[in-house]
């Protein structure tokens, strides 16, 4: 008997240390969920900035391609030209002859 009390007294301590084992950690997943929710609010935040900051850096060069003329359908067409000169030359080391 004396036995069966101790054995019963043993899961109580066991069950109660469970029972506080899981109170923690519910206690750290709020904590977790919280850090997590806050950590992708800042996620996004900074995913929406990099996309204004791309879209105005992209405007900006266009702005800069068109003020210095490299936009124009003539430097497009001036390019083809380029590629097919007969008189370009060859890429080599630099300072060897051609």
């Amino acid at each position: 008997m004396f036995r069966a009390r101790r054995r019963i007294a043993e899961l109580e301590a066991r069950v109660q240390l469970l029972v506080e084992q899981r109170d923690e950690a519910r206690q750290d997943a709020a904590a977790h969920l919280g850090a997590s929710k806050r950590t992708s609010g800042y996620n996004a935040r900074l995913t929406d900035q990099l996309a204004a900051q791309t879209r105005r850096a992209d405007q900006l060069q266009q702005r800069l391609d068109d003020a210095v003329g490299i936009s124009h359908p003539d430097v497009d067409s001036g390019a083809l030209w380029q590629q097919r000169r007969t008189d370009k030359p060859k890429p080599g080391p630099i300072g060897a002859p051609q």
